[in-house]
């Protein structure tokens, strides 16, 4: 009995002290974009990705850019533009799962909007949480810069 009871409790031990799958670097994955595209009339452009942390301390920054298909051979540069993440304190010491709503207006897409045929563009992004973790940069899906019919 006291063998029996001996495995149980090795087992419980084992069980508890598993790794978490998330761990302490930031988790990052691409949601939705708010438009299947991009037109001359668009005013808003909403991306929304998911994070997930193994100790809640996400809220330091999260960065994008905006790369366009018909400037990819041309420019080399990168234009990051660096947003502060919400307040997440209080989840500090436990696993955060949340979307980051990221509202671009018109402003940050205009320039960048091209009447060209088959002109698309996607965004790549990576967040750093207060312990200076860095997620993996993430490509998002193209979405197509479209003119009106």
């Amino acid at each position: 009995m006291k063998k029996i009871l001996f495995l149980i409790l090795a087992a419980g031990l084992i069980y508890a002290c598993k790794k978490d799958k998330t761990g302490t670097k930031p988790l990052l994955s691409f949601k939705s974009y708010s438009e299947d595209s991009i037109t001359p009339t668009t005013k808003t452009f909403v991306l929304t990705m998911r994070v997930e942390d193994g100790d809640g301390d996400i809220e330091d920054s999260i960065a994008v850019a905006m790369f366009k298909d018909s400037q990819q051979a041309t420019s080399h540069d990168t234009i990051w533009t660096f947003f502060k993440m919400p307040n997440i304190g209080q989840n500090r010491g436990n696993k955060v799962k949340a979307d980051v709503i990221m509202p671009f207006q018109e402003i940050d897409f205009a320039a960048a909007y091209n009447p060209a045929p088959n002109d698309s563009a996607h965004y790549i992004v990576f967040l750093r949480d207060n312990a200076g973790n860095f997620s993996d940069t993430i490509p998002t899906p193209k979405f197509p810069f479209r003119r009106n019919r």
